[in-house]
C-alpha cells in the first residue's frame, strides 16, 4: 500500500529540518556524540573503549522487573534540579520529577537480585526530556542523555554492575552506551 503524497511531503519537510546536538564541551559526558568535527548527525559517533560486550542469553524466559528510573530510588540528590528550573523536582506531585536516577538503580541491584529478578527493563527514555517530563517519554534530543539520571559513565557503571550479577538489561541493547 503506497503512502498518500501529502504524508511523504510532510515526512520530507520534517526530515530535512531534523537535527541533533553536535558535540559541545558543555555536555561532555551526556552527549553520545563524541565526534567533535561532525556537522551532520549521520557522522556522529561514540564508543565504549576497552569494553567487552556481554553476550545476550539464548533464552530470555526469566523474571524481569520494570521500573521508571525517575520514580525508583534517588541515589544522587545533586542532580534533582540540574537544569535550575522552578518546579523541576517535587516528590509530592504526580507530574513532576521525583529524583530517581541511575545511581539509585545501582544501589537497588542487590535488592532486585534478592527478589530473584534476573532481568531489568527500564521504561521510558534515557535521553534529554523536558525539564519536568517525569514520564521519560518526551525526548527532545536522541543524542543527549537526560542529566537528571546521570552521565554516560554512570550508565556504563550500571550496565557493568547488572552483568556482574549475571543479570540482563532489556532496554539499552541497541543504543550506544
Amino acid at each position: 500500500m503506497a503512502l498518500p503524497g501529502w504524508v511523504l511531503q510532510l515526512f520530507i519537510i520534517f526530515a530535512a529540518g531534523t537535527e541533533a546536538l553536535k558535540f559541545e564541551q558543555e555536555y561532555l559526558g551526556y552527549n553520545l556524540n563524541e565526534n567533535e568535527s561532525a556537522t551532520d548527525p549521520l557522522d556522529y559517533s561514540g564508543e565504549w573503549a576497552n569494553h567487552t560486550f556481554f553476550p545476550s542469553p539464548e533464552n530470555w524466559r526469566f523474571p524481569f522487573y520494570t521500573l521508571f528510573v525517575d520514580k525508583w530510588v534517588n541515589g544522587d540528590p545533586s542532580n534533582d534540579d540540574i537544569n535550575g528550573t522552578l518546579f523541576e523536582h517535587d516528590v509530592m506531585q504526580t507530574q513532576l520529577r521525583h529524583g530517581g536516577d541511575i545511581q539509585g538503580v545501582i544501589d537497588s541491584l542487590d535488592y532486585l537480585q534478592g527478589m530473584g529478578i534476573k532481568g531489568l527493563y527500564i521504561a521510558g527514555s534515557p535521553f534529554n526530556n523536558m525539564p519536568w517530563g517525569a514520564d521519560a517519554y518526551s525526548p527532545l534530543d536522541l543524542t543527549l542523555l537526560d542529566k537528571h539520571f546521570g552521565d554516560i559513565n554512570k550508565y556504563r557503571e550500571m550496565v557493568t554492575e547488572i552483568h556482574n550479577r549475571n543479570s540482563e538489561l532489556g532496554k539499552y541493547e541497541r543504543e550506544k552506551i
